[in-house]
């Protein structure tokens, strides 16, 4: 799955989606893990109208709608994660489900981490785009409200797909990779009114082996001050490693 990610903008800048453009500034996350809870940045319609496409912070994990409160909130993640969801049954997902057609968003990423099974280790790596220092993220978003102390926090979760040849490698366990979407399908994924199979096609859609990049990271790469730096083993082959 996808659970940590990082994101690097170095300056302000214009992102340019489909006809539309939209100012987003300088950021830099070098990893967080979803199980913080914290918040992440992404562009979205906050209008069914789609005039202004916008920039911002949203929770990380789609908080599902019939949860009343902080407690139950709690409670319901013991059960499972909303964090990521799978894009082949993204339609008939209870939490996702009512809001894929009106709602969806793009996460933004410089990088994701992934671990990689061998034996008894488990490998951290860091997985990046070949040409691309920020690219998309498939995701699903909606506004929950705190029924107990009228708190209205908007939250998203991240889509995932089958993994590609590389991927499968890497996250040899479950095999899954983030639905990345380059410019073009971005900009349908947001933009566009799209038909419930329109939404599954993009939602499983396989970002190319060949347009991606990987290297492995040190276990705890998370306490790092610089958690993308390459880190080698020399306790494994690079044929064990791919």
């Amino acid at each position: 799955m996808c659970y940590v990610i990082g994101v690097k903008v170095p300056k302000k800048q214009t992102l340019k989606i489909g006809n539309k453009h939209i100012d987003i500034e300088a950021i830099d996350i070098p990893a967080q893990s979803g199980f913080s809870y914290s918040k992440w940045p992404v562009l979205f319609y906050s209008d069914e109208s789609k005039s202004t496409l916008e920039a911002g912070l949203m929770h990380w994990e789609l908080i599902p709608h019939w949860v009343s409160n902080e407690k139950e909130l709690n409670e319901s993640r013991k059960k499972y994660t909303t964090l990521n969801i799978k894009g082949e049954n993204i339609l008939s997902n209870k939490v996702a489900g009512p809001f894929i057609i009106k709602k969806r968003c793009l996460v933004l990423a410089s990088h994701f981490f992934e671990w990689q099974q061998i034996e008894k280790e488990k490998i951290p790596h860091c997985i990046s785009l070949q040409e691309q220092n920020l690219f998309y993220i498939a995701g699903v978003w909606n506004i929950w409200t705190n029924r107990q102390t009228g708190d209205i926090i908007p939250s998203f979760g991240i889509i995932t797909t089958e993994a590609n040849e590389m991927m499968s490698k890497i996250h040899n366990t479950k095999k899954r990779m983030p639905t990345i979407l380059d410019d073009d399908l971005a900009a349908q994924w947001i933009n566009s009114n799209l038909s419930e199979k329109e939404v599954n096609s993009l939602a499983i859609h396989q970002f190319k082996t060949d347009k991606m990049k990987s290297h492995t990271v040190a276990k705890n790469f998370q306490q790092s001050n610089d958690p993308s730096a390459p880190f080698n083993y020399q306790l494994f082959t690079s044929q064990s490693l791919f």
